[in-house]
């Protein structure tokens, strides 16, 4: 909180600077309206376009701030030293809670069973299904002994569902760590589990992974895939700064005995945040690591609808409000100078004559957001057209605060 505090006076002292050097160039202006007997108008004006200049100055130097402060810290980042990792070998449960998901779990359930990881074991929990998922689940058991099957066939009140089946799921796991997907993702390497396990030490509770979702024809799903990696920066990044805030159970790993002694903190009857709200509570500085290879990734479809993103983004951007008070602020600060930058270049655009420093401004925060960014895609081996970034920025920047509000005033949240 102190380092955000120190950023955000920063930029006020530079916005101010530019304040007052444009009310002193400008005073000639107001004396002349003065003499002419239009004070006021002039006057107006005088106060209004400083206001406007500094509203937008800080907006942007925020933005640059931030960018720089924490997405440069995943951008850069050159991955930290390990011990050997036969000398880190844990026993990993692989939990997936799974609901009329047939389709996709027969290859699931071999993707993960051709993991090269000597201690590991799969548990499937069939959240009420009534598709063949039992069957399919009971045929892949007698193949592979790794795979254990929990049958739930009645929420019990209180609950959500995809709670309620990792809490099953979770404690029925023989081992000490715990690693997340879901049904609809596939890790993209037979390493994943490794990648994964070799970051716990006696300090470890989580892990944080990444997961892409997959390139697919047409606009939405170019849009969801940048919303995505956006997210991905986001919370990797803070993470690297020592301050972890979420996490996707789509690649999630933490610690058994942390889930039984902490569990779901009284949240059970909230749908989402079965992931995030839990990295977000118990997750600091010292117990949290990220990993980001190629190998220790999960890729998953996404959604082929408006519809579905839009319920799924309400579902996401609702459980933002049990986040910690100095997370939300810094969170909702960016999405602000974000929003207010662009608005305010647009209407200087329109209405002032003379643009040149409103170019150059806009484009100092361009190219730190799209350098920044890009760099960050990399490090995160995700493919994406960054020439082509500010066509995705502009709609986020437009979409996520009107998703967001509804989000907030949302008093049933749907899961699909």
């Amino acid at each position: 909180m102190k380092k955000i505090k120190s950023i955000i006076g920063i930029c006020i002292l530079i916005a101010s600077f530019f304040f007052f050097q444009y009310l002193f160039s400008n005073w000639d202006a107001f004396k002349v309206g003065f003499r002419e007997g239009n004070c006021i108008e002039r006057s107006e004006n005088l106060i209004t376009m400083p206001l406007i200049y500094t509203a937008f100055l800080l907006s942007l130097c925020w933005s640059i701030a931030y960018v720089w402060y924490y997405w440069g810290r995943l951008a850069f980042y050159k991955g930290k030293k390990r011990e050997r990792a036969d000398e880190l070998l844990h026993g990993v449960s692989v939990v997936v809670a799974a609901g009329n998901k047939e389709p996709q779990l027969d290859k699931l359930v071999r993707n993960l069973m051709s993991q090269v990881y000597p201690d590991f074991e799969v548990i499937v929990v069939n959240d009420r299904s009534t598709d063949g998922s039992q069957a399919l689940l009971e045929t892949l058991q007698r193949q592979f002994s790794k795979l254990k099957i929990v049958q739930i066939d009645q929420l019990p009140a209180g609950w959500t569902g995809k709670k309620y089946a990792l809490h099953r799921g979770i404690c029925q796991a023989e081992k000490e760590i715990v690693l997340l997907t879901d049904s609809d993702c596939l890790p993209v390497s037979p390493h994943w589990i490794m990648k994964m396990s070799q970051n716990f030490n006696p300090d470890t509770d989580f892990v944080l992974g990444f997961s892409p979702y997959r390139s697919q024809p047409g606009l939405l799903n170019q849009f969801i895939r940048y919303e995505a990696l956006l997210r991905g920066v986001q919370y990797l990044s803070t993470a690297l700064s020592g301050n972890p805030y979420m996490g996707v159970g789509r690649n999630l790993a933490y610690r058994k005995s942390l889930f039984v002694e902490k569990g779901f903190g009284g949240d059970e009857a909230y749908v989402g945040g079965d992931d995030d709200v839990l990295v977000n509570k118990h997750a600091h500085r010292k117990n949290t690591v990220v990993e980001i290879s190629a190998e220790s990734q999960t890729c998953s479809e996404s959604k082929k609808t408006g519809r579905a993103y839009f319920t799924q983004k309400i579902r996401h951007l609702s459980a933002g409000k049990r986040y910690r008070i100095k997370d939300q602020i810094r969170l909702g600060l960016f999405a602000l100078s974000n929003g207010l930058g662009w608005l305010l270049f647009i209407y200087l655009l329109w209405c002032e004559p003379c643009t040149e420093w409103v170019l150059i401004l806009f484009a100092c925060l361009s190219f730190s957001f799209y350098t920044i960014f890009t760099c960050a895609g990399q490090k995160l081996n995700v493919k994406f057209a960054y020439w082509a970034l500010p066509l995705p920025d502009l709609c986020y920047t437009i979409g996520y605060p009107v998703v967001g509000l509804i989000a907030i005033k949302a008093k049933k949240i749907k899961w699909s």
